[in-house]
C-alpha cells in the first residue's frame, strides 16, 4: 500500500511548486513541505539515536505548519507521536506525558523550537504504534490510544474513496491539529489529495478558550479565508448557518462541510439543506482510527451517519450498540489487547431500509421515561443547542422528575424567554421526549470541573454531582 509519505516525496518531485499549506503570509509548496520534513526528521533522529529506545515524543503546539511538519517528521523517522490538546488541563498534560512515559516534549512553533527532555519511567507501546492519542471518553484519566501507521492511512484511503468527485480547492483546519479528526481528515487527507492546507491560530478563530468562543470571531475568519472545505462540530455548524443566512458568508463557496463529534439537529440539517449547503454527516471515534462511517457525494441521507466506510465492517449488537470490526487500535496504552474483532462503541445506533447508519446517542445514557419509553438526551440536547443563545445544554430525568435541562444561555435573561424557548424545542419532539422544565446556570460546564471530556463531551455522571440537587441527581 502507498504511503502517505511516498506520495509527499512524489509530489514534491513531480509538481514542486504547487501550493501545499499556508498560514498568513507564508506560503509553502510541495517541494518546501517535503524538504523541511525531511530535515526535521533528521534532526530528530540525531537528538535521539542514543536514547530513544522507541519512544514517544509528546507534540505540543498551536495549529501551524510547524505541528503540521513535526507530526509528519515523527511518521517519516519512525517515533512514535504523542500530540498534547491545548484544550487539556495542568493535570491532564502530566497524566499524558507520565502515562505515555514520553521521552521528550516538543514545542515546534516556539521562536526556537522547544525541546525539553523528560524523566518520566518508560512505558512498552505495542508493536508498530506510530501515534498515541489520547481520548478521556466519559469518565476517568484520559486513556491513550495506539494506533498503527497502516490504520491512518486505510483511513485517509477510505475518506478519498467515499469522497470522490468533491473538488475542493482548499481546507481550513478549525479543529485543534492534536484532536485525530482534524489530524487525519484535515491534514493527512488533503496532502494525499494535493488539496492544499490553511492555518489559522485558535485564538484568531476565536477559539483558544473553548469554554468562551467567540462565533463573531470565528465568522470573520471564515469570510477572510479562501477555504471551501471545513470540518465543523454541530456548535460550529450552527455558527456558520448563521453567517450563511446573515449574509455574511456565501453559500455557494462550500465544497465539503463535514460534521461529527455529536448529534446534530434536525433543524441545523434542515437549515443547511434549504441553503444549499453540502452538509456531510459522519461517525467515528480515535479507537478506529477516527471515521467510520460518512455521507458523500451521492450517498447522503439527512440524519444519517451515512454509510460504513470501506475498511471497517459495522454491525449492532442485540441491543442497539454499535459494533466496528477492521482497522481497530492496537490497544489502549497499559491495557491488554482487545479480546474481540468487533469493538464495542458504546453507541446505540439505526439502520435504514438503504444501509444508513444513525446514531440514537449513548447506551450509558439513556433516561427511562414515566410510560416506559428510552430516550436519548443527546438528541434533545441537539435540539436545545440549536436555539439561538444556548451554548450548553445537559438533559436529565428519570420516571418520577421527568424530563429536565441544565442550560448555559448567558443571554437567557427572563423566565418568560426561557419558557418560550423551551416551547419551540418542545415543538421539535414527540410527546414522550419533551422537557417539562429547565434550569439556567450561571457558569458553563468545563474541563477544569471535570465536567467535560477531552473532546467536550457532557461528563455526565459528574455534573449530575455537581450541579443538581441531591433530590435530582441520577
Amino acid at each position: 500500500m502507498k504511503s502517505l509519505l511516498d506520495v509527499m516525496a512524489r509530489r514534491a518531485d513531480e509538481v514542486p511548486t504547487a501550493l501545499a499549506v499556508c498560514q498568513g503570509e507564508r506560503q509553502w509548496d510541495q517541494r518546501t513541505l517535503w524538504q523541511a520534513v525531511c530535515q526535521q526528521a533528521q534532526w530528530l533522529q540525531h537528538q535521539l539515536r542514543a536514547s530513544s529506545s522507541g519512544r514517544p515524543i509528546a507534540l505540543a503546539a498551536d495549529n501551524s505548519i510547524e505541528w503540521i511538519v513535526a507530526d509528519l517528521a515523527c511518521l517519516l523517522a519512525g517515533v512514535p507521536c504523542v500530540p498534547v490538546p491545548g484544550f487539556f488541563t495542568d493535570a491532564q498534560r502530566q497524566h499524558l506525558l507520565r502515562d505515555s512515559g514520553c521521552l521528550a516534549l516538543w514545542r515546534p512553533d516556539h521562536t526556537a523550537p522547544d525541546w525539553q527532555w523528560l524523566d518520566y519511567p518508560a512505558v512498552n507501546l505495542p508493536e508498530g504504534c506510530c501515534k498515541v492519542t489520547y481520548t478521556s471518553g466519559s469518565t476517568g484519566e484520559p486513556k491513550g490510544v495506539c494506533l498503527a501507521a497502516e490504520a491512518l492511512q486505510r483511513t485517509v484511503l477510505a475518506l478519498a474513496e467515499r469522497l470522490q468527485g468533491l473538488t475542493v480547492r482548499r481546507h481550513l483546519c478549525i479543529m485543534p491539529l492534536a484532536v485525530l479528526l482534524e489530524n487525519l481528515a484535515g491534514v493527512y487527507l488533503p496532502l494525499w489529495l494535493g488539496t492544499p492546507i490553511e492555518l489559522v491560530p485558535l485564538a484568531t478563530l476565536g477559539l483558544a478558550d473553548l469554554q468562551r468562543p467567540d462565533p463573531r470571531q470565528f465568522l470573520s475568519s471564515l469570510a477572510g479565508s479562501n477555504a471551501d472545505s471545513l470540518i465543523l462540530l454541530p456548535v460550529t455548524l450552527g455558527w456558520l448557518l448563521q453567517g450563511v443566512s446573515s449574509g455574511m458568508l456565501s453559500a455557494q463557496r462550500w465544497q465539503l462541510l463535514a460534521v461529527g463529534g455529536g448529534k446534530t439537529s434536525q433543524q441545523m440539517l434542515h437549515q443547511a439543506q434549504q441553503l444549499g449547503l453540502p452538509v456531510f454527516e459522519g461517525y467515528g471515534l480515535s479507537e478506529v482510527g477516527s471515521v467510520a462511517a460518512l455521507n458523500g457525494p451521492g450517498l447522503n441521507r439527512m440524519g444519517s451517519v451515512g454509510k460504513p466506510l470501506s475498511h471497517v465492517e459495522i454491525r449492532l449488537a442485540a441491543d442497539g450498540e454499535v459494533l466496528i470490526r477492521g482497522n481497530t487500535m492496537l490497544g489502549y496504552l497499559g491495557e491488554s489487547s482487545p479480546g474481540s474483532p468487533w469493538l464495542a462503541t458504546g453507541d446505540l445506533g439505526a439502520w435504514d431500509s438503504q444501509g444508513y447508519l444513525t446514531i440514537l446517542g449513548r447506551k450509558k445514557s439513556t433516561l427511562v421515561t414515566a410510560l416506559g419509553r428510552n430516550v436519548n438526551p443527546e438528541w434533545i440536547e441537539a435540539e436545545l443547542l440549536a436555539r439561538p443563545g444556548v451554548l450548553q445544554a445537559f438533559v436529565y430525568g428519570d420516571e418520577q422528575q421527568g424530563i429536565r435541562a441544565l442550560l448555559f444561555a448567558p443571554g437567557l435573561q427572563s423566565p418568560e424567554a426561557l419558557a418560550a424557548l423551551l416551547a419551540q424545542c418542545n415543538a421539535q419532539l414527540p410527546g414522550y421526549a419533551r422537557l417539562e422544565g429547565a434550569t439556567v446556570i450561571d457558569t458553563p460546564f468545563s474541563h477544569q470541573q471535570g465536567e467535560l471530556t477531552s473532546n467536550g463531551r457532557l461528563r455526565r455522571h459528574v455534573i449530575a454531582r455537581q450541579r443538581l440537587p441531591q433530590q435530582e441527581q441520577v
